[in-house]
Order: C-alpha cells, then sequence, then structure tokens
C-alpha cells in the first residue's frame, strides 16, 4: 500500500461542491477499448410504477465468467440518457465500465431510485434487491452466482459498500421470489467513498453541514427525525462486522469533496475485526478523478480476482 500522507479534513467543501458522478468523469488516461456485448434496460424491480433498471456488459474477449455490480451514481442521482450517443460515450470513454471490462469481468450496470424522489435508506433497499435480481440470472450470463463483487465511487461507492455491510440471506417466506435470494456480495471496491456521516470529517462534524446547509439532509432523508441516528443508518461504518466482504479503498489525498479520512476510518474499522482491506492513497488525487487514474485498476483487478476467483 502505498504511504499515507497527512489527512487534510474538508468539512465545508462537500456543502459547495456536492458528491461527483462516479459515471460521468470521461477518461484521458489512455485505457486500451474492451469490445462489450450489452444487454440493457433489464428490470430488477419497480417503485411507484416505474422500473428499476440495469445494463449487462460482457467482454466479447477473455470475460473470466466473474460478475462485478457496478453502482451508477453520482450524488445520489442515478441515470441513464435518453440520446443514445451519451450513454455509449459513457460506457466506452469513461474508466468506470473500461476499466473493468479490461480485466475480463461481466458488469452488471445498476441504477438506483434517484434524488430528489426517492431518499437514500430507499437507494440502499433498491441495492440490495439488485444484488439478488443479478444473482438470479447470473448463469445466463456464465457468471458464477456465487462469487459477486461491487464497486463505484463516491455516493456510488457509499452505496456499494452499504449494500456490502447490510447484504442478507434472503426471506425464504417471502412472496416475490427475488427476495428469497441472497444480496450478500463477496469482494467490495469503493472509490472515494463516504462512510461515517455522522463524524464528517472529524468528530461530530456533521453539525457543521447542520448548521450551514441543512436542507442537504432533508434531501437524503425527506423528514428530519433524529439527524444523528439517522446518519447512523446510512453511514456503512456502522453495519460492519466479521462477516463483511475484503474491501479495496482507492482515495486521493488532495479530495475536497470526501475527506480521505473517510477511507482511513473505514480501513482502520476493517482492520480492528481483522478483516481483508487495503487502502491505495493517490498523492494529489482530487475527487472522482485524477491524470493516470487508470492505472489503479491493476490493483482492482488483483483484488476482484483474489477474491472471486475459484
Amino acid at each position: 500500500m502505498r504511504s499515507l500522507r497527512p489527512c487534510v479534513l474538508f468539512l465545508m467543501v462537500m456543502l459547495s461542491v456536492g458528491l461527483l458522478s462516479a459515471a460521468e468523469k470521461a477518461n484521458t488516461s489512455g485505457l486500451t477499448f474492451t469490445e462489450y456485448d450489452i444487454e440493457e434496460d433489464l428490470v430488477y424491480g419497480h417503485k411507484d410504477g416505474l422500473a428499476l433498471t440495469m445494463d449487462v456488459l460482457t467482454p466479447k474477449q477473455n470475460a473470466k465468467g466473474i460478475g462485478v455490480i457496478l453502482v451508477s451514481s453520482g450524488s445520489w442521482k442515478s441515470k441513464k440518457s435518453d440520446i443514445e450517443a451519451e450513454n455509449v460515450r459513457k460506457r466506452n470513454e469513461d474508466h468506470w465500465a473500461q476499466g473493468l471490462l479490461a480485466g475480463g469481468y461481466t458488469l452488471f450496470v445498476v441504477r438506483h431510485g434517484s434524488s430528489p424522489r426517492y431518499y437514500v435508506p430507499e437507494m440502499v433497499e433498491d441495492m440490495n434487491r439488485s444484488v439478488r435480481y443479478v444473482r438470479s440470472i447470473a448463469k445466463d450470463h456464465g457468471v458464477d452466482p456465487n462469487q459477486l463483487g461491487i464497486t463505484s465511487g463516491s455516493s456510488g461507492g457509499h452505496l456499494a459498500l452499504m449494500a456490502a455491510m447490510t447484504g442478507d440471506e434472503g426471506n425464504a417466506d417471502a412472496k416475490d421470489p427475488i427476495e428469497r435470494v441472497s444480496s450478500r456480495v463477496q469482494c467490495v471496491v469503493a472509490w472515494f467513498p463516504p462512510t461515517d456521516m455522522v463524524n464528517w470529517g472529524a468528530e461530530k462534524g456533521y453539525n457543521v453541514i447542520k448548521l450551514v446547509r441543512p436542507e442537504m439532509f432533508q434531501r437524503m432523508f425527506g423528514e428530519i427525525t433524529d439527524l444523528e441516528k439517522q446518519l447512523r443508518e446510512i453511514s456503512p461504518i456502522y453495519f460492519a462486522t466479521k462477516q463483511s466482504p475484503p474491501l479495496l479503498l482507492i482515495h486521493g489525498d488532495s479530495d475536497r469533496t470526501v475527506p480521505l479520512q473517510q477511507s482511513q476510518v473505514m480501513q482502520a474499522k476493517y482492520q480492528e475485526l481483522g478483516l481483508p482491506v487495503e487502502l491505495i492513497v493517490e498523492p494529489g488525487g482530487g475527487h472522482s478523478y485524477w491524470p493516470g487514474i487508470a492505472a489503479e485498476y491493476q490493483e482492482v483487478w488483483k483484488w476482484f480476482d483474489t477474491y472471486l476467483k475459484k
């Protein structure tokens, strides 16, 4: 692991910048394009008559038969353009899809119920539902249903972690057959994720946000009843147990949106539990993207292969 630089805490920047999209920053680091087959808009659930959808991308060559869920999210918003050329550009140029396809992974690109219509706790439910659905169709896509990874960055990284920390074995008595399926993943990679909403950058750091920009929490929760309790309920660090899956964290030490401290405390929690964890710190790396970010995928591939290959 690279050496950690001293952490500079950025409490206020989140207030003005917001969490940037983990699926909208174009890759300029020279990844070799990987051709893929695609099946679009598979419906994994419904909300208020609206479909929850995902796309499946399979490398045309050297597919490993390993499934990875890629959470499409930025500022807890998830979308797909009606302009197909925009979707193609993102899939073909952004490092998120191409970095994983180059490693031979079959991608399940999941879109959750989006802010401001839906709130963060509901998005966590969507992610658990999506894992169940992916597991139910994995064999149809040449993927081992018992060996699933999940990844994303920023708010997507947060939701990936929440799914990884809160997965369960399913409800055997559920009427819906999808709800009978396990939502546990076997490995997670999170890029610059929020992990402890209560202690954001410092102990009780959420109070700074509450004072300066309280509407942020209203967008996250709708009605505020007990804010600290609500923040704990969407903070991955409080759900980590000895059964949590192996975790790779990637974070820039100049991130002014999500402080490096958020990955550091999650790493410390995993170490306390005796779980496999690694934190890669990019010197000078900001939020969402840095020059040469594609080079990080060597470690991502190594992590997924270590814990997902049989």
